[in-house]
């Protein structure tokens, strides 16, 4: 994918955060946020986000898929108070690298 496009991408997903002012958002929802970009590329951005960047871990909580911003993504995506309802505080994997 082209590094211009996977950042605007990127962006457009740390924006929701900002926008709704929340560390948790339903994958779904990202998904139904745009027609812009396919879901195929959401993913990929997510990966992005996770592996490289660590500002998001995606889990599934009780059969929902999550993408929560872990401490470092808050900061980037400009949130201010992280409020966690009902999940603990997301914390990215270690590197593989460092197993």
């Amino acid at each position: 994918m082209e590094k211009q496009r996977l950042e605007r991408i990127e962006r457009h997903v740390l924006g929701l955060f900002r926008g709704r002012g929340t560390t948790n958002i339903l994958a779904k929802e990202i998904f139904a946020s745009t027609d812009e970009f396919a879901n195929a590329d959401l993913v990929r951005a997510f990966a992005d986000l996770e592996n490289k960047w660590r500002l998001l871990v995606r889990h599934t909580n009780e059969g929902n898929d999550w993408i929560s911003l872990t401490p470092a993504g808050a900061q980037v995506a400009e949130i201010e108070h992280m409020e966690v309802v009902g999940q603990t505080t997301a914390l990215p994997h270690p590197p593989k690298s460092a197993t």
